[in-house]
């Protein structure tokens, strides 16, 4: 590990100010990422600026019918918050099965997103409610959807100067939503593929208006599967109607082989998480 200088600011605007005086910083949310790469000397920060104080960073709270997350709140606080639990539960148990429970203590759901990996849990789940991610620096402040944060395993879109600062989506009675993951084993295991699904039907009409697919370790990033929203929208929501829409999500994707994998595994894994992802969303709509 390299020496640099460590500092923990009290407010944005110190922190801010902290990162443009030390171009070659890294930001320490929880560290579950960062102390790895630290000691196998993956980067080389000339300072460590340590988000920890920042309560501005943290927090669950629903304002006018939109869930706003801070983006240091921790993936055990997301897991266990009756919020969470009533109005995104996909997001609830993707943040439950993240590492260990050392690692959900500690562990950001912003950190999370900045780490980049296309295996992450949290993110596909995020994606499919919709969420959109709020990127501030001294100069600016921008909100884009979470799925445009990512460029490729490890990159964002992130410039020097800026952080995420929150990360929000908006809730409907007539919403269900779903989080399903394939992994080696039950816990402390890197998703083999996961799927996160979200439905939005019509309660009299049992038509669907809104639907969104995520799913992630099948592509350089986390992905839409937009082929298969396509097929539900607009469309009355039956067991064929689902089972049309995995069939074409699994043949839109293009993973890969690696370690934990085989393409050929993946895509049908796909079929059957995406499949249940989508029943279990359309189970949970109790307002029809």
């Amino acid at each position: 590990m390299s020496r640099f200088k460590y500092y923990r600011p009290k407010c944005l605007d110190e922190a801010f100010k902290l990162m443009a005086e030390n171009p070659g910083y890294s930001l320490l949310a929880g560290g579950t990422d960062l102390m790895v790469k630290l000691k196998e000397s993956l980067i080389k920060p000339t300072a460590v600026i340590d988000l920890d104080e920042l309560e501005e960073l943290k927090g669950i709270n629903l304002e006018a019918g939109e869930i706003v997350l801070g983006a240091s709140t921790t993936h055990t606080r997301l897991n266990q918050s009756e919020l969470i639990n009533q109005y995104a539960p996909a997001l609830a148990k993707a943040a439950g099965i993240v590492g260990s429970p050392q690692i959900r203590n500690k562990g950001t759901v912003g950190g999370n997103m900045v780490n980049a990996s296309p295996a992450a849990d949290t993110v596909p789940a995020l994606i499919a409610l919709g969420a959109e991610v709020t990127l501030s620096s001294k100069e600016a402040v921008k909100t884009i959807p979470l799925d445009e944060l990512f460029l490729g395993p490890g990159r964002t879109v992130l410039k020097p100067g800026e952080l995420i600062t929150t990360i929000s989506f908006q809730v409907s009675n007539h919403q269900g939503c779903s989080f399903q993951k394939l992994g080696k084993r039950k816990a402390l295991a890197i998703s083999v593929i996961n799927a996160s699904a979200s439905l939005e039907i019509d309660p009299e009409t049992r038509v669907i208006k809104k639907a969104r697919i995520a799913l992630g370790s099948v592509a350089a990033t986390a992905i839409r599967g937009m082929a298969g929203e396509k097929i539900l929208i607009g469309n009355h929501y039956s067991p064929e109607l689902i089972k049309e829409a995995a069939e074409a999500v699994a043949e839109a994707i293009k993973p890969i082989d690696d370690v934990r994998s085989t393409a050929v595994y993946r895509t049908r894994a796909a079929r059957v998480l995406v499949r249940r992802a989508l029943e279990e969303a359309g189970s949970r709509i109790t307002c029809y």
